[in-house]
């Protein structure tokens, strides 16, 4: 071990800086970015715009700050989603200066000092350019009648609230949703007036105008039963007003439109499997009078976007589709295994090829200016930006990570790669991290499986050591080759870590994907019970001393696990499920998305599967010492399935600690209050010293 390094602890979590939601000008000579860092003293993240300028010989000069919002704020100051106008000269963004998120402009070429663009009670987002740089178009809610300020749909009075909407809640959101739609609005940039777009008891979202100005294509479900089946359609409504037009069919959802330069085609992200949350995610296009939709990502069987899970990123930046300046290529972002990288497909043959090879393989005039070891480049992409100057080269600029690396801007402007950023160089450089080794296994039906191990740090080959084997959410997120700063803890404190994707992780082809739905607890279960074999194969491992841990989905197979096998010494559940009938009822995406999970089976037809799947049925073989932590906000998996699953084992005698977040929801371990997410990873850690180190 260096000398010179330590092992990491809890609190340096506050120390990272997170870079996220890239964007490069018009003409590629510049990139701008968010920067998020942590104020531990007010305990909240603070957010700011930073560019970096290209020189006359092609290189990208040190990063300078642009905005620092708010001088003071308990909240947090956050400027963010940073957009340059068609022509470069003003970048709009959105900041929360005035109290609520709002639209700023900031002139690039002349300076000086933001000014705010649109007004109101209501935050703005999903912010987008007028071709002519006159408009911007963004979404936010149906402001409320003048005449009653009240709502029809859910009305409060003093401690009264009538619900009258099936979806009235969301993860995220304290109380009741808003029942205001969201709605399209454009807005003057230069006078700041607003004019609403779209009407209706509709949310609406994803606005994009179309090369010549005239019509705005966003996605909406206008259907009578979207509160049971949401599923988004692509639709153009024209400028000066009008009635929306329907181009899709609702044969599955629609995200993210972008027009061709000529404005035929309008690509967007999705598929045509309904509500189907284990499909691919596809680049399609269709033509801008509706018609034939034509798959562009068919035989990739890869899903757009990243799936790969991280504890240490804040990126809300865009994934693609990004169209070429000739309208031959469309370029995105799509994970493969452990790894999310850059591709782009033909409009005309649908051949996707991967344009990351560059940062896996460079050479020649394609290294990077400080000569970065390939273990150094980018594995996991998670967001990018695009220009295509035409009198320039194309410039993909995007945000990039390792297992070692929370991640950093990187361009590649013709045939050259650079790194702009080095935001947690001088942190990275006192921390002694261990390096992810990947490996396969088999399941018990011969399925390979992916894997990864990390070493506790201080390795010696000679010595036994603990280990925790960690399970990821949902099921179709992806474990991969990313920085997770809980796993990195651990192997400080003196654990192996070991994690894989089971079947259900996205990442590897649909039909993968697709093995969980209906068989939570199945053979999922299986898979993570041969990774436990796996584990007690290695040679440095004490294979009495092994605990597990998992959120979400991850924690539903945690608790499913100790109710069926005692082969693990310790447990902690996070943010949990243990009775998946309740969780229909009570979690803002229970009776959709878990109904989903469970293929189809409803709580009327199928209670007997559901209650068989559910962990609490299991609670009087639990014998493993199991913690629980759960955020008393969370709707996604809520408060109650942590309670039901502690009384329960409580009650029959279980070893069992409760540990409650207030103020928190699902989010916690990703973007809670900075001091209890220091205080969630001492728990964990701390659970595991008593069980497996200290032989309690």
């Amino acid at each position: 071990m260096d000398t010179e390094k330590r092992p990491i602890n809890s609190k340096d979590l506050w120390k990272l800086k997170f870079v996220g939601d890239v964007e490069v000008s018009p003409d590629g000579k510049a990139v701008v970015w968010v920067e998020t860092v942590i104020n531990e003293r007010r305990n909240s993240y603070e957010s700011s715009i930073w560019v970096s300028r290209k020189d006359p010989s092609g290189v990208f000069q040190k990063p300078t700050r642009l905005t620092y919002g708010r001088k003071s704020s308990e909240e947090g100051s956050l400027d963010r989603s940073p957009r340059f106008s068609p022509d470069g000269k003003y970048l709009a963004f959105l900041s929360n200066r005035s109290g609520k998120n709002h639209i700023w402009l900031l002139d690039m070429k002349e300076g000086g000092e933001a000014r705010q663009l649109t007004q109101g009670d209501d935050n703005v987002s999903q912010i987008a350019w007028s071709p002519d740089g006159r408009h911007l178009a963004y979404v936010s809610r149906e402001p409320k009648p003048k005449e009653d300020k009240k709502s029809d749909d859910i009305r409060t009075d003093k401690d009264v609230t009538v619900v009258t909407k099936l979806r009235y809640k969301a993860n995220g959101t304290p109380g009741v949703v808003d029942p205001r739609p969201q709605q399209i609005f454009v807005v003057d940039v230069e006078t700041g007036k607003s004019s609403q777009l779209t009407f209706g008891d509709f949310d609406n979202s994803s606005p994009a105008f179309s090369p010549d100005g005239k019509h705005v294509a966003f996605t909406s479900c206008r259907e009578p039963d979207r509160e049971l089946i949401n599923i988004p359609d692509l639709w153009l409504v024209p400028v000066e007003g009008g009635e929306p037009r329907k181009l899709t069919d609702g044969r599955g959802p629609v995200y993210s439109p972008a027009f061709s330069p000529d404005g035929s085609l309008i690509a967007f992200l999705g598929h045509e499997h309904r509500d189907d949350g284990a499909s691919n995610t596809e680049v399609l296009i269709i033509p801008r009078g509706g018609g034939e939709i034509r798959h562009l990502t068919g035989d990739f069987d890869r899903s757009v976007g990243c799936s790969i899970a991280s504890d240490s990123r804040f990126d809300a930046g865009r994934v693609g589709p990004f169209w070429s300046r000739d309208g031959k290529y469309i370029y995105f972002v799509a994970t493969d295994k452990g790894f999310s990288r850059l591709y782009r497909t033909s409009v005309e043959t649908a051949k996707v090829e991967e344009v990351t090879e560059i940062l896996r393989a460079p050479s020649g005039a394609a290294k990077s200016p400080s000569e970065e070891s390939l273990s150094e480049l980018p594995s996991v992409v998670t967001s990018m930006a695009f220009a295509d100057p035409g009198d320039a080269p194309l410039t993909l600029a995007f945000v990039g990570g390792t297992a070692l690396n929370p991640g950093d801007v990187f361009v590649i402007a013709g045939d050259r790669l650079q790194r702009v950023t080095r935001v947690n160089e001088d942190l990275l450089a006192q921390l002694e991290l261990s390096r992810p080794e990947a490996f396969t296994f088999k399941a018990v039906d011969g399925l390979e499986l992916e894997g990864w191990m990390m070493k506790p740090v201080g390795f010696n080959p000679g010595q036994k050591y603990p280990a925790v084997v960690e399970i990821h959410g949902g099921p179709h997120s992806t474990y991969g080759e990313a920085f997770f700063f809980e796993f990195q803890l651990l192997a400080g404190r003196g654990y192996g870590v070991f994690y894989c994707n089971p079947r259900g992780s996205a990442g590897y082809g649909d039909k993968f994907t697709h093995m969980v739905v209906g068989d939570w607890g199945g053979m999922d279960y299986q898979d993570i019970m041969s990774l436990k074999d796996y584990v007690d194969s290695i040679e440095w491992v004490d294979k009495t001393r092994v605990g597990v841990t998992g959120g979400s989905y991850g924690g539903y197979m945690t608790n499913w696990i100790v109710g069926h096998t005692d082969r693990f010494r310790a447990a902690v559940t996070q943010r949990s499920i243990s009775n998946m009938y309740t969780k229909y009822g009570t979690s803002d995406i229970g009776f959709f998305a878990n109904k989903r999970g469970m293929g189809g089976r409803d709580l009327w037809d199928s209670e007997s599967f559901i209650m068989e799947r559910s962990p609490i049925r299991y609670a009087p073989f639990v014998k493993t010492p199991i913690l629980i932590l759960h955020s008393e906000e969370d709707y996604r998996c809520p408060m109650e399935q942590a309670e039901q699953w502690y009384v329960a084992l409580k009650r029959l005698g279980k070893t069992v600690e409760f540990v409650r977040f207030a103020g928190e929801n699902h989010e916690l371990s990703r973007s809670g209050k900075p001091w209890n997410r220091v205080e969630r990873l001492e728990r964990i850690a701390g659970w595991f010293d008593r069980f497996l180190k200290n032989g309690d």
